[in-house]
């Protein structure tokens, strides 16, 4: 599939692009949070048979990523929204199974119904994510695109945050994640209509498909991908600890924590115009890396409050969730820079499977830090039921995502690809795609020789 040339972007267009986003993010609290609940205190499933059931579903859909990106890149037009229509036809009996559970066969149930959403989900996501690339070569346009989409992304969360309120009216768990399914399917089968029908279907362009190892070669998109997990896992193992760090460091009663999330996600949101007018002024990677910076310098005071301290901690929310808006915008339009990169250094198309191993390294970095973060604290002696602040905690919750955070600004420093080579970049694919591409390149915005045969040694 090929990039479209086009560089403008009608608000229309941002819109129907960006508007799925909010329904794919409300099933988030239901999956991970509540549907553990309900299998184990009302279907009467053992938690390590959910845990277990949930972690195989988790593994196949992981394995399915890179299958799912490696298709991509074989089809178009009808085909190519297609995979869209597929996964919606997969989440709808998925997340029915997983509400519905028959007493006899619930494990069959929350197996079948996980994998089943999963791979809906994926089926979605990879190429939802995916079509950036092709709604417009300027990267500020893309950026404004994914700027966008993510904000729809956490009006999305936030509104799955709330759906557990409606326990305090009456609803069960089972109704409230019927309401979650109910809101999920009438918004997200609206929003994909209008996706599907309004914006032109991504066009292959007339080059080799795809190999695998060419993607091992890009070492570009390597130090990109890694830069992204290891932030992820930053940004994951303080979600994991949040509860525990509001109650047993902090000294806050559980009905707390939903201010300090609203008040971390509003700052997001209220970053992303931001983030996007300095990404049309400034690089990318610089304002990504100057982001986790930000980021780390508001999060190290976190391990060291005490009991009561929720005004320094307001702060810190108000601060790491601007920064986390940086996360939300930049690196997706980074990926999809790199992606026009590899499009030109190996003149094959290795798009999906680059946003498909993106949308792995996601769910990795949620798996890891949920295993770095709880297994520490098991290590560390943590006793959830003490009323004496737990420093370990604190130092795991706050101290050890600054360590990944450094690590992925020390992988993203001296990134080759700025925003001045990506235009050079566009203008030469267009060139080769007309046939008038000059390999001696333009002296006025040329791509350096750092860029076109780089190793990154």
């Amino acid at each position: 599939m090929g990039s479209q040339v086009n560089t403008g972007l009608s608000q229309r267009a941002v819109l129907n692009y960006a508007l799925p986003a909010l329904p794919l993010a409300i099933p988030t609290v239901a999956v991970y949070i509540l549907l553990p609940t309900f299998y184990v205190e009302e279907v009467g499933m053992s938690l390590a048979l959910v845990g277990l059931l949930l972690v195989l579903a988790r593994v196949l859909d992981v394995i399915s990523d890179p299958l799912i990106g490696r298709w991509l890149d074989h089809v178009q037009g009808k085909l190519f929204k297609l995979t869209f229509v597929v996964g919606g036809f997969l989440c709808v009996p998925g997340l029915w199974l997983l509400i519905h559970p028959a007493p006899s066969t619930a494990a069959i149930s929350l197996f079948a119904g996980s994998t089943l959403l999963y791979l809906g989900w994926t089926l979605i996501q990879i190429p939802y994510i995916t079509w950036i690339t092709h709604l417009s070569s300027d990267s500020f346009q893309r950026t404004r695109a994914i700027s966008y989409r993510e904000g729809f992304s956490l009006i999305g969360l936030l509104l799955s945050a709330c759906l557990p309120l409606l326990a305090l009216i009456g609803f069960s768990t089972q109704a409230v994640l019927q309401s979650m399914m109910l809101v999920t399917v009438i918004l997200g089968a609206f929003f994909l209509y209008r996706l599907l029908s309004y914006l032109p279907a991504p066009t292959r362009l007339k080059i080799a498909q795809g190999r695998w190892h060419d993607v091992k070669n890009n070492r570009l998109a390597v130090k990109l991908i890694a830069a992204w997990l290891l932030n992820g896992i930053a940004n994951g193992i303080p979600a994991v600890l949040f509860p525990l760090y509001i109650t047993s460091v902090l000294g806050n009663t559980p009905d707390s924590r939903g201010v300090f999330i609203l008040i971390y996600f509003i700052a997001a949101c209220c970053s992303l115009p931001l983030w996007l007018h300095l990404s049309r002024r400034f690089d990318k990677v610089l304002l990504w890396s100057i982001a986790m910076i930000l980021a780390v310098c508001a999060f190290i005071p976190a391990a060291f409050l005490a009991p009561g301290d929720n005004h320094w901690f307001i702060l810190i929310c108000i601060i790491t969730g601007f920064a986390f808006g940086a996360d939300l915008s930049l690196p997706h339009a980074i990926q999809a820079e790199v992606a026009d990169w590899d499009r030109f250094r190996f003149k094959r198309e290795h798009t999906g499977l680059l946003f498909a191993l993106w949308n792995g390294a996601t769910k990795a970095a949620l798996a890891l830090a949920a295993l770095l973060a709880l297994g520490l604290l098991d290590l560390s002696g943590f006793d959830a039921q003490s009323t004496t602040p737990s420093l370990s905690l604190a130092l795991i919750y706050a101290l050890l995502p600054c360590v990944f955070k450094v690590v992925s600004i020390l992988i993203l420093w001296r990134f080759p690809l700025r925003n001045h080579h990506h235009r050079a970049l566009i203008r030469r694919l267009s060139e080769r795609a007309s046939g008038s591409f000059n390999h001696a390149g333009s002296v006025s915005n040329p791509v350096p020789t750092s860029i076109t045969n780089h190793r990154l040694q």
